[in-house]
């Protein structure tokens, strides 16, 4: 059991101390992209539905966020799993900082809980929009004409006029692109969904961003009861 509670408090420790600098790389992103409604719908906007087939600008926010809720995910899970293991022998009396302990382990597992169903959600972007844009995608349909020849070839052996017949394959395919002008509520419809994600995705940063300040802030004020819940001779599991 040692060897597991060596594990998790070194793990516990790389974790908390990862945390302060994607705190501040998600800050500063957060901080150079403030969303404005108006001027997402104005730089979604098209007319060309062929040259909207994806939108690069939610594909960057979503490659960011996905990966900042893995990290988060991870690093709470570790944390969560830490904290209980700090939890010393149970006991009559001076259970003020096990109280502490529990309620840090409390609240990291709830930062855990909704970063998983923020984490979950997140490919249904592809799912509405690829919804929306097949609607108003040009359609693009090919097809392929077969046909077969016969001919007598005549020839003459030995005296003898002989005929044979030739039969000859061949096939020619066509692609045609077909579709008339697009819905333009249908267009709108790929726009809104288009902002409405972007703002969801950059919510979903920003509560990164905040569950980050809040759990290293409690962790880092309780910092000597987690560490030493019942005083110096409990035996707590030290990550500091």
């Amino acid at each position: 059991m040692d060897a597991i509670r060596e594990k998790y408090n070194t793990e516990a420790a790389n974790a908390k101390a990862a945390i302060p600098e994607r705190f501040l790389k998600l800050d500063a992103l957060l901080a150079a992209n403030p969303p404005d409604v108006a001027a997402l719908e104005a730089q979604f906007a098209f007319t060309d539905p062929a040259a909207a087939s994806n939108n690069a600008t939610v594909g960057a926010l979503m490659s960011t966020t996905t990966s900042e809720l893995f990290f988060a995910t991870s690093a709470m899970s570790v944390l969560e799993t830490w904290l209980k293991l700090c939890v010393p022998a149970i006991e009559d009396g001076n259970n003020f900082g096990v109280g502490i302990v529990m309620e840090a382990a409390k609240m990291v597992k709830d930062a855990r809980e909704e970063l998983e169903k923020l984490q979950a959600s997140v490919p249904d972007y592809y799912k509405e929009r690829g919804a929306a844009y097949a609607a108003i995608a040009p359609k693009t349909t090919t097809s392929t004409t077969e046909s077969t020849s016969k001919a007598d070839d005549k020839s003459t052996q030995d005296g003898t006029l002989e005929a044979t017949v030739k039969e000859g394959a061949s096939s020619s395919s066509e692609t045609k692109t077909t579709g008339g002008p697009a819905n333009p509520d249908q267009i709108s419809h790929v726009v809104a969904l288009d902002v409405m994600w972007y703002l969801k995705l950059y919510a979903a940063c920003d509560r990164v961003r905040s569950l980050y300040a809040a759990i290293c802030d409690f962790l880092e004020k309780n910092e000597e009861k987690i560490e030493a819940p019942k005083g110096s001779s409990s035996g707590g599991m030290s990550m500091y």
